[in-house]
């Protein structure tokens, strides 16, 4: 049983690691897929992300090399991997593009695209807007590493209780055999190669025949002076054999000894059997057979 548990617990855990690698994972791009920013935000998005308060499309290279946004840590749009490194893209667009900051003055009045990067990128990092506030708000990868928390917390602390669980039983269980051990050990020194009789005082001529009182009998009482007699329904018990006319049965008188007396046959003077020798011998038979004693 533990070890089906432990096996779940382990494939509940690699599940749990799996979900956490697949959302973290993004997928790299060329520069040519459409992505979407917003007119005053640091991040580019996936279409339908809940930061987009404001819509513009443009390609994943415009994005990041030529305006300089950053990934959204919710939506998790595509990584640009264009054919040369970014950081060396990023300075040829800033030093090397057409009209730099040694253009004619008309060119650098204009404040054109010379810049653009360098200015959008100034602008969306000092930005406090809105979108920035929210990307904080709601941290997925957080709450994925959350989830991934309680689905360890809550199998490990199941499995732990069903640890503690077995070992106290195995404890209860190792403890119930050492009883066992020392009341076996006790009851054998007072019991083994004897008779139960031997220790208890039965009336004369009493003795135990399958499991039952008895003294010498006959046809009608087999049972000796332990006979009574009862009728089908079993709710009354008899002395006369004969009572009422009826033809009753008889029966050892520790089995019914419970019952109800009849008001004409078995009451008055009639003497009943004693048994509390009986229930003593049954007593210490049950003890030998409990323990194994001969």
């Amino acid at each position: 049983m533990m070890v089906i548990l432990l096996r779940i617990y382990g494939m509940i855990i690699a599940f749990s690691w799996f979900i956490l690698a697949f959302y973290s994972i993004v997928h790299a791009d060329n520069g040519d897929t459409i992505v979407h920013v917003t007119n005053t935000g640091t991040h580019y998005h996936t279409a339908g992300c809940y930061h987009l308060q404001s819509d513009k499309e443009i390609t994943l290279y415009e994005a990041v090399v030529e305006n300089g946004y950053i990934p959204c840590d919710d939506c998790n749009p595509p990584v640009y991997d264009g054919p040369a490194k970014l950081h060396e893209q990023m300075e040829e667009h800033q030093g090397g593009g057409e009209g730099t900051s040694s253009s004619s003055g008309g060119e650098s009045g204009n404040g054109t695209s010379n810049h653009s990067y360098s200015s959008t990128y100034t602008t969306n990092s000092n930005s406090n807007n809105r979108e920035t506030s929210d990307e904080y708000e709601k941290p997925g990868l957080l709450l994925c590493m959350i989830g991934v928390g309680i689905a360890f917390f809550l199998p490990g602390c199941f499995v732990i209780g069903m640890i503690k669980s077995a070992k106290t039983k195995s404890i209860t269980k190792k403890q119930e055999q050492e009883e066992f051990e020392r009341a076996r050990q006790m009851y054998y020194s007072m019991y083994a190669g004897k008779s139960p009789l031997s220790f208890v005082q039965a009336p004369p001529g009493a003795f135990v025949k399958n499991d039952l009182p008895c003294t010498e009998g006959d046809n009608i009482r087999p049972h000796g002076d332990y006979t009574v007699f009862i009728g089908k329904n079993a709710n009354v018990l008899h002395m006369n054999p004969k009572c009422g006319g009826a033809n009753l049965d008889p029966v050892n008188y520790s089995l019914v000894c419970k019952l109800p007396h009849c008001k004409r046959c078995a009451t008055g003077k009639i003497t009943l059997p004693r048994l509390e020798w009986f229930v003593k011998y049954s007593e210490i038979e049950n003890i030998k057979r409990k323990y194994n004693i001969p």
